[in-house]
């Protein structure tokens, strides 16, 4: 039995919906990070260099100052004379570890506390114990050196606070809070952090540039004088090693393997983040997964009111606007929201969407065929069907798509068979219609010889009866009304049977010289109607050619001239006009009689209708129809208008030959 389609549509959204929910399932285990990190890595590349802080200096232990002072480690001394002259300085953090005791101690210690404003680091070992410097310099505040790295040892981001049974400040963080004379913002510490290490305030760095984006300024030009003390006056000073082969460099976003960057230079853009306050947040896993899920169904509802190709266009579209809105969200606010699950769930719905429209497809077209065996029965050696499954999974089932093709191809050749039957009977079914056409045409051209003989000897007859007093003058008006009515039969049968042959054949058309088929039409009408005058007017339609089928224009014009006979007094004549007009052919028929009431003007073309003024006038209500059919085949038109003054004018107007 067939699936309702509201229980078909709700199944599909409930598999829609437990498809979204174990992609966020998959999300969430991380199975999308990589590709995440790919973008982020590539637009930041894509964003390019930022200005730095012109605050921030970085002291570097250099070649050219292995050189100097010999090799590394170098002395201490040297620590302590730089401290010296950077006395202006606003604060001085050291990327160095000063654990090992030397003689030089007492020289670094007196230093320290002279300046009043310097940060040591301290490195978390792998037992999650700090290791920080000698306890000699404890005059000095302290703050972890400790960068995050992700499992392609790209270094992204830190954490400012980690708990290794105490509150380890991250330099940067340590640096910030010395400058700017208050704390920063970290989260409440853990109820307890016995044994294990506990990391807190994440901070994604947003890079600055390459290697080589802060100022540097190599330690053996400060000493030798090259650069003056007063050059540091409010300065934020990091002092580290970036000798190339002794320190452990990292690679970062805009890096990577190809220009490795020293740690010393990673804490000046985290310090400079802290300092312009434009570290990199990332929106919350859940906003980001209610995001998702909201655009995905809103993108699933376009995409069932689009067809195919504007589908397509429409996935592409969304494609690409998201990842663009995510490089800009990234590269003008510092927000950056990972694209992956947006493009993974929006591909699923355009593939949802599509597979169920397929599916629709495949149903209706095997609703289809079970309607075309219905009505076109089974062949009484055709094989029962064999095809199982409905819909898509059809397609999938053992013979499949197929199978269904066979079966297709027998309705195909089945129908091929009938079509050839059906243009068989057609034929012989014109062939039938032109005999009898051809007959009725006959009956017509020898009937109406006779009639117009009989109704002019009825004339002759009638007169000579008025010479001897008129006593059988009721007897001749009922032979002319009836040899009148054998006429407007005739007419009107050959018409229909015209109109026909256009309908079921393709009629023949020539081109007509109007001005001398409706002399002929008028020469025609005078011999049936000896009695009456026929007046035509207008010769600046000579040579006008019209277009059509010259027996079908030709019952159109007769049936307005017997009418404009009917509906006329016996001593008004019938005007016709003939004129040219806007590229056609415009002639109309003129009586003046009875008039056609206002409302019965469009209904007097209606099939079968007879209007008020034809109440004592026998008719069948075919006349004007047929003529609006005929008319209309030309590719003309026809009106009818009536004034106060009893006239009446029937107008046909047919478009000129084109080479006119």
């Amino acid at each position: 039995m067939p699936t309702h389609p509201v229980t078909r549509n709700l199944r599909f959204l409930l598999l829609l919906a437990a498809t979204l929910v174990i992609l966020l399932s998959v999300d969430y285990l991380g199975a999308f990070a990589g590709v995440d990190t790919y973008f982020y890595d590539t637009f930041l590349r894509l964003r390019g260099t930022r200005p730095t802080s012109n605050r921030i200096v970085i002291v570097a232990v250099d070649a050219k100052t292995l050189d100097r002072f010999g090799q590394w480690p170098i002395r201490r001394r040297h620590y302590a004379e730089l401290l010296g002259r950077l006395d202006q300085a606003a604060v001085v953090g050291f990327d160095l570890l000063l654990r090992e005791q030397t003689a030089d101690d007492g020289l670094l210690e007196a230093a320290i506390k002279r300046h009043g404003k310097v940060v040591l680091p301290v490195y978390v070992g792998a037992a999650a114990q700090p290791i920080g410097p000698l306890d000699r310099f404890a005059s000095a505040a302290t703050g972890h050196i400790h960068i995050e790295l992700g499992v392609d040892n790209t270094a992204r981001e830190l954490f400012h606070s980690v708990y290794a049974n105490k509150l380890l400040p991250s330099l940067s963080s340590k640096m910030y809070e010395a400058v700017s004379e208050q704390p920063l913002l970290r989260l409440p510490p853990p109820v307890s952090t016995t044994g294990r290490l506990i990391q807190q305030d994440h901070h994604t760095i947003n890079y600055y540039g390459t290697p080589g984006a802060f100022t540097r300024i190599s330690l053996a030009d400060l000493l030798d004088g090259t650069v003056q003390p007063a050059y540091f006056k409010d300065k934020l000073v990091l002092v580290g090693l970036t000798v190339p082969g002794i320190l452990d460099e990292v690679s970062t976003p805009l890096s990577q393997t190809r220009n490795r960057m020293p740690g010393v230079e990673v804490h000046a853009n985290a310090l400079n983040n802290l300092l312009d306050k434009s570290s990199i947040h990332e929106l919350p896993g859940f906003l980001r997964a209610f995001a998702a899920l909201l655009t995905a169904f809103l993108l699933a509802v376009v995409l069932a009111r689009s067809d195919e190709k504007q589908a397509v266009l429409i996935w592409i579209l969304s494609l690409f606007v998201t990842l663009l809105a995510a490089f800009a969200l990234l590269a003008a606010a510092h927000w950056w929201v990972s694209p992956s699950l947006f493009l993974v769930a929006f591909s699923v719905i355009f593939a949802a969407v599509y597979l169920y429209r397929l599916d629709s497809a495949a149903r209706k077209l095997d609703h289809e065929y079970e309607i075309m065996t219905a009505l076109l029965g089974r062949d009484a050696n055709e094989a029962p069907e064999q095809v199982a499954g409905s819909g898509l999974f059809g397609f999938l089932s053992e013979g499949g798509i197929n199978a269904k093709i066979g079966r297709q191809v027998g309705m195909t050749t089945k129908l091929l068979g009938l079509h050839k039957q059906l243009e068989s009977a057609l034929k012989t079914e014109r062939e039938a219609l032109d005999s009898q056409i051809r007959f009725v045409e006959m009956l017509s051209h020898e009937y109406r010889t006779p009639l117009a003989i009989i109704r002019a000897n009825l004339d002759i007859l009638e007169m000579k009866d008025e010479d001897l007093g008129g006593q059988l003058s009721g007897n001749f008006s009922k032979m002319k009304r009836a040899v009148s009515r054998l006429v407007e039969v005739m007419e009107t049968s050959l018409g229909r049977q015209r109109l026909e042959e256009a309908r079921t054949a393709q009629p023949t058309s020539e081109d007509i010289d109007f001005s001398s088929f409706l002399d002929s039409l008028l020469a025609e009408s005078g011999e049936l109607w000896a009695e009456r005058r026929f007046e035509r007017y207008g010769g600046g339609c000579s040579g006008c050619f019209v277009h059509g089928d010259r027996l079908m224009l030709k019952t159109a014009v007769l049936n307005l001239i017997d009418n404009a006979v009917k509906y006329s007094a016996v001593q008004e004549p019938v005007r016709v006009f003939l004129e040219k007009r806007d590229g056609q052919a415009v002639v109309s028929v003129v009586n003046q009689g009875t008039t056609v009431a206002p409302e019965e003007l469009e209904r007097v073309f209606d099939k079968f209708y007879r209007g008020g003024s034809s109440v004592n006038t026998r008719g069948a209500g075919l006349g004007l129809y047929l003529v609006r059919k005929i008319i209309e085949q030309l590719g003309g038109s026809v009106t009818l208008t009536s004034d106060d003054s009893h006239y009446t004018t029937a107008t046909i107007s047919l478009p000129l030959c084109q080479h006119q």
